[in-house]
């Protein structure tokens, strides 16, 4: 009696877990709903994973969350977003040309002037900036009236040492900015390029004076190794010009002398004075003696010498023009070092956060 009972309890009970199961779900609506909660919180985990990579610096691993979210969710809302940052993830890995295939991507998707195209622009110039493509920064941005384009403009043209042009563009930025922060950050370059612009350069004179002793020409240039060259080599030829005597015999054997009977074979010769003595069984006339000679040496270190002193003259004053330019751009570098381009990149990016 007792397991009938129970068996019909447990019965009962089966059939009314079934019944309220199905209560949870009681139209096609109420299943999308709680799939859609499901999957929501999926991909929610997806870009929080993602950005964490980012974040800490991650980039290669980050690159696979980025790519399994556009797989997952196409023509997301979040799917620019997701371009922008995958072309971050490039440029920081210094993969130039992938990270200019994704910004150019945005812009072939966005419409002009949208927040994802103008980013994506930015970011192109700034990686034309980083790889030193001055000059197309300076085309493309012709008659532009971005700010942030003309910023990226003065830059390319302090970095080619056009200093005019460099002020004109940093005015026409802060104009179009019209605000005290970047007024505060462009202040700094006013200073910076008047100045680059009286710098102390080279001249010609004092590097032609300098050059009348060996090498001084290129240490006025700061040419340390040319200097070393041209007094290393200049002393090598010194030397070899005072260390460096012929010798010569002077007189001479008659035509009628037997010289079979003078010259000796066994190399006995012997010398005093640099005059021949008479070695044994031969008779030496002494009329024959040796003599040093050091003007047919001299010559040929002379001529060279003579050459190598011309040419430091002449590449001194020939090299000026690239020594100041050297000078300017070392002084371009500190100052772009100090005050780097990322000082002005705070415009407005595409957010890959799910709102």
């Amino acid at each position: 009696m007792k397991n009938k009972l129970h068996s019909r309890f447990c019965i009962i009970v089966a059939t009314l877990s079934i019944s309220w199961a199905q209560q949870q779900y009681i139209s096609p609506e109420d299943i999308k709903t709680e799939w859609g909660n499901y999957t929501t919180f999926q991909k929610q985990e997806l870009v929080n994973f993602a950005t964490f990579l980012y974040d800490e610096r991650f980039y290669e691993r980050a690159l696979l969350s980025y790519f399994q979210f556009l797989y997952k969710y196409p023509k997301d809302e979040l799917e620019m977003a997701a371009y922008f940052q995958i072309a971050k993830c490039y440029e920081s890995l210094e993969n130039w040309e992938l990270a200019r295939n994704y910004y150019n991507r945005i812009l072939d998707e966005s419409p002009p002037g949208s927040l994802p195209a103008n980013a994506a622009q930015y970011q192109l110039y700034y990686i034309m900036l980083t790889n030193e493509e001055y000059s197309g920064i300076i085309d493309s941005t012709e008659n532009t009236d971005d700010p942030y384009e003309l910023v990226f403009r003065a830059y390319s043209h302090f970095e080619l040492l056009e200093w005019q042009e460099a002020r004109q563009a940093f005015k026409a930025a802060e104009s179009l900015f019209d605000h005290a922060y970047y007024s505060k950050q462009i202040r700094s370059w006013y200073k910076a390029i008047k100045t680059a612009e009286n710098a102390p350069l080279k001249e010609r004179t004092p590097a032609l004076l300098s050059s009348l002793a060996p090498g001084g020409g290129f240490i006025y240039l700061k040419q340390t190794e040319n200097a070393i060259g041209a007094m290393g080599t200049s002393f090598l030829l010194y030397a070899a010009m005072l260390t460096m005597p012929s010798i010569a015999q002077k007189g001479g054997l008659s035509v009628m002398d037997n010289r079979q009977g003078m010259l000796p074979v066994s190399g006995d010769l012997v010398t005093k004075n640099g005059v021949f003595q008479t070695s044994a069984g031969y008779q030496i006339p002494n009329k024959i003696s040796l003599e040093s000679k050091r003007g047919g040496v001299f010559i040929p270190p002379v001529i060279i010498a003579i050459g190598l002193y011309a040419g430091s003259m002449w590449m001194a004053i020939h090299d000026i023009d690239e020594s100041n330019r050297k000078l300017v751009r070392r002084f371009a570098g500190r100052v772009t070092a100090k005050l780097p381009i990322e000082r002005f990149m705070d415009y407005n990016t595409p957010d890959f956060i799910i709102k």
